[in-house]
């Protein structure tokens, strides 16, 4: 059964009073509710039409009677309209449904000595269909959001019925008992329209749920948790959610030693959702990566242009020509730089500008015979980069605008030159460096969507510790 968009777009979002400052924050407008219970309305259709109803029997006066074999073969769409509730969820309403149902019937008619049986067909409309649902939405112990349905009503405001075979002043008989029936078959809380809207609610949109991921794997060694801090909160043109948006080390999932800042405020509801994305989620991640080595790399030859961590070079470009002092030193072998950040990277969005600044040292070891390494020098690097974010695919994607590096020595066996200094940041840690970078920031940072839900007409704002991300959205199904 397709996933249904009123469920899917809804599960995204939950909030109330907070303890905790969140690192992600959504908003659903009534504009993203209308255009998802739409969609709803066309699985429902799809639901009901040709749906089997249970066979009926009964008996008015002197006629007893059978329906069998009756299904849907028409579905109309009603108007609809979602209105939320405060503190509790979703009212879904409609009116001007329309069902045909087709069916065969059999009698017996008995009165003294007259007996007469027949059987035949019929089809019945019922018009002026209404139904009334309240979705309540809330938050289950693992931060995962719950939607159930409550107080189903169905109304069937008229039905007419036409018989195919038979006598037509026996149908007269049973006919207004077997519209009664019918009637109350499709409507009422335990009617089928009822049944069908709790199946999708309850049995469909549970599932629709568990797609949703509250935890994402950022490769194989962090945890990016999604889940929600509260039950959902509730206004006249919108719902919200506050999610934890924090980023573990896979392995031990502990909290980060500082709080989200506070995300920008905005009362905009033009756009069906919006997404506050704090750079407390960048940073945990960064801490993370800090604490467990992962911002630590061994750079040789094969990271960098052909031959330039080479110590002697008669013909090209190599550190040991243009530092001479390596070249003397340390002839015909090659240079390997380790590379460690010495503090965590922190990223800080603001006034339309994300900057990234992390600082470090390299460390630079000579190779020697029998695959041994002499130590001579280690820099202190600084580094301030400009990255553009942009959104596609439903990822938050990044690319290096500026890298200005600068590094100064921190300890030396041998003398380098401001000349040796700038080689080295231009020709080896900005050759490298960037291309890294700009690799990460194409792998993506997902947003919790679910994969039937596309972005489409999608703006971003970068303003003070956030990154707004504003959209309309398209269900793919």
């Amino acid at each position: 059964m397709q996933q249904v968009c009123l469920l899917t777009v809804v599960s995204l979002f939950v909030t109330s009073a907070q303890c905790k400052t969140p690192g992600l924050q959504t908003r659903i407008t009534d504009r993203a509710l209308e255009y998802a219970t739409e969609v709803a309305l066309d699985i429902l259709s799809k639901q009901v039409t040709g749906q089997q109803i249970p066979d009926q029997h009964g008996q008015s006066g002197d006629v007893k009677f059978d329906i069998t074999g009756m299904n849907v073969k028409q579905f109309t769409k009603p108007s609809s309209r979602v209105s939320l509730i405060q503190n509790v969820g979703l009212s879904w309403s409609t009116s001007g449904t329309g069902l045909a149902i087709h069916g065969d019937f059999k009698y017996k008619y008995r009165k003294g000595i007259i007996k007469i049986s027949d059987h035949g067909s019929f089809d019945l409309k019922a018009n002026g269909i209404n139904f009334q649902v309240k979705i309540e939405i809330g938050m289950d112990g693992t931060g995962r959001p719950t939607m159930k349905a409550v107080g189903c009503s169905c109304n069937v405001g008229s039905a007419d019925i036409k018989f195919h075979g038979g006598a037509a002043w026996i149908y007269n008989l049973f006919s207004g008992q077997l519209e009664n029936k019918l009637k109350d078959m499709v409507g009422g809380g335990n009617g089928l329209l009822c049944k069908q809207l709790n199946t999708l609610i309850d049995v469909n949109g549970t599932k629709s749920l568990q797609k949703l991921p509250v935890t994402v794997q950022i490769a194989k060694r962090f945890l990016l948790d999604y889940r929600f801090l509260s039950k959902p909160s509730f206004q006249t043109k919108f719902m919200e959610t506050y999610h934890k948006g924090e980023v573990y080390w896979n392995a031990v999932p502990v909290d980060a030693p500082f709080a989200a800042p506070p995300l920008l405020k905005s009362s905009d509801t033009s756009r069906m959702m919006y997404i506050w994305l704090s750079d407390y989620v960048f940073n945990t991640m960064s801490y993370n990566a800090l604490k467990y080595n992962q911002l630590q790399y061994n750079v040789t030859n094969k990271d960098l242009p052909s031959g330039v961590l080479n110590t002697t070079c008669p013909q090209s470009t190599c550190i040991g020509k243009i530092i001479k002092a390596i070249g003397t030193k340390f002839p015909n072998t090659t240079v390997m730089l380790y590379m460690k950040s010495t503090s965590m990277p922190n990223m800080t969005a603001q006034n339309g500008s994300t900057v990234v600044n992390a600082s470090g040292d390299i460390v630079f070891f000579a190779q020697q015979p029998g695959g041994k390494y002499t130590y001579f020098l280690t820099l202190s690097a600084t580094m301030s980069t400009t990255i553009s974010l942009m959104i596609q695919n439903e990822k938050v994607f990044a690319k290096v605008l500026k890298l200005p590096i600068s590094v100064t020595v921190k300890d030396s066996k041998i003398p380098v030159s401001p000349e040796g200094l700038n080689f080295i940041v231009k020709g080896i840690v900005s050759v490298f460096v960037e291309p890294k970078l700009n690799e990460l920031g194409a792998a993506g940072f997902p947003l919790p969507v679910i994969n039937s839900v596309h972005f489409t007409n999608t703006q971003l704002t970068v303003a003070k510790d956030t990154l707004l991300i504003a959209t309309d959205l398209k269900y793919s199904g």
